[in-house]
């Protein structure tokens, strides 16, 4: 089997098994440079543990085109890709042994980024003087991120009809590994939503998406990137946040205020409970900056 094919028949694996389109991308994104740096499609069975090496220390995985070292997780990244795609084809058959078993890579357990109590009132006051259906639309989207912890792939995935005010819920059909769940809302969160859909029902749209662009189409997952950055800087909080820290900060405030990792781990829809132990560690760090203080 040659790595092209072999390439997309492991995309074909990836889609079969619901793998989510951000985990699809970035696997196929590393294996496409990996193929680039060959320079040729050759037999899987060819590659061997020395070219692995040599690929993972080569100068585009390792620097980025404008010659800056990449971040040692980046370099991981593109380990733990190699290392998913021969596990694949040593359980289909395609390969005897698995070269790609010597790429280690570190086990990333810094605590995650959230939002300060102070940062989030300053977010939640800017966003509340928000003018306009844009406006309308950015509260209600971010109080949304906030206040369910859900993914963006499942955000821009959303239509207008998932989301059930009168049952305080929206439904997500999409989830990473396949099935749907219900996530509940908070009453901030079921009123920005309010606000937004009696706006939303006024725009000229036949786009079935919750929350649309100023072309009247579904936001895309950098649109909605470019959106929560706006207002993170209106709030001037400058720290590196994104989008997956408001997911990281429902998180870590949902096992503030419960101390059960369990429930976190289902409302986060994590498949490990490993997954979740993080933000054990954020409430020790935060027990650490409070002891500290005294």
């Amino acid at each position: 089997m040659t790595l092209d094919q072999a390439i997309r028949e492991f995309e074909t694996q990836l889609r079969a098994n619901q793998r989510s389109p951000h985990t699809i991308s970035s696997y196929l994104r590393d294996l496409g440079e990996f193929r680039a740096w060959l320079g040729a499609s050759l037999d899987v069975r060819r590659l061997d543990a020395a070219t692995l090496c040599r690929f993972a220390t080569a100068r585009c995985v390792t620097h980025t085109e404008d010659g800056r070292p990449k971040r040692a997780s980046s370099v991981d990244k593109v380990k733990m890709s190699l290392r998913a795609f021969f596990r694949y084809l040593l359980d289909a058959g395609a390969i005897a042994t698995n070269p790609a078993r010597v790429l280690k890579y570190r086990r990333d357990h810094r605590v995650p980024e959230v939002l300060s109590d102070l940062e989030r009132e300053r977010l939640g006051s800017v966003l509340a003087n928000a003018e306009g259906w844009r406006g309308a639309r950015d509260a209600a989207l971010v109080a949304l991120l906030l206040g369910t912890g859900m993914r963006l792939a499942n955000l821009v995935a959303l239509d207008a009809s998932d989301v059930r005010l009168e049952e305080r819920a929206v439904l997500i059909r999409r989830l990473k590994g396949g099935g749907e769940v219900r996530k509940a809302l908070s009453d901030v969160v079921k009123a920005r939503l309010a606000g937004w859909l009696r706006l939303r029902a006024g725009l000229e749209t036949a786009c079935a998406a919750l929350f649309v662009s100023g072309q009247r189409q579904r936001l895309c997952s950098r649109q909605v990137q470019v959106i929560v950055q706006h207002w993170l800087g209106e709030a001037g909080i400058e720290r590196r946040l994104t989008v997956h820290s408001l997911r990281h900060h429902f998180a870590s405030k949902l096992y503030e205020r419960t101390k059960d990792l369990l429930l976190v781990h289902r409302a986060m829809d994590h498949r490990s409970v490993a997954s979740t132990l993080v933000y054990a560690r954020v409430a020790d760090e935060q027990v650490n900056a409070a002891v500290a203080a005294m």
